[in-house]
């Protein structure tokens, strides 16, 4: 005689073992339309088989979180003394409401631009780009210096 604790280990063990078989088994839907749809993992097709609507990809265009290029780096540290600067004049009161406003939005946009020239070249700079840049912000330090 078994004890029921043996029965209902032996019971379980084999519950698993089946339920487990019979989700890890393929499933075939041998009545549906199998060439479109959902059922092939198409989830361009829509929902259903019979649904003819696709509907086009979407390109993803993404900006790099960090890249690695030494003039872009250059660029944003004297983007950064700038920002310090502008704010330090501002907290010392040499600047007013309307030219912080102004330094900042300067400020921005040419950080924006280097961004974005970066993207556009695969994280570098051309030499082109970086001379501009550098003008610019030749010409925000002369700003900070004229309106402080």
């Amino acid at each position: 005689m078994r004890s029921p604790l043996k029965t209902t280990a032996i019971a379980t063990l084999s519950l698993v073992v089946f339920a487990g078989g019979a989700f890890a088994a393929d499933h075939h839907d041998f009545g549906r339309d199998n060439d479109k749809g959902a059922y092939t993992g198409d989830y361009y097709q829509g929902i259903f088989g019979q649904d003819d609507m696709t509907a086009p990809a979407m390109p993803a265009h993404r900006v790099p979180a960090h890249m690695a290029s030494s003039r872009l780096d250059r660029v944003l540290h004297e983007l950064k003394v700038d920002n310090h600067r502008i704010h330090a004049d501002r907290e010392q009161g040499k600047l007013t409401a309307a030219n912080y406003r102004k330094l900042e939005r300067e400020d921005g946009t040419v950080r924006a631009q280097a961004i974005r020239t970066a993207a556009a070249h695969h994280g570098m700079l051309p030499t082109q780009s970086y001379a501009r840049l550098q003008n610019e912000v030749r010409h925000l330090d002369r700003d900070i210096a004229r309106m402080a």
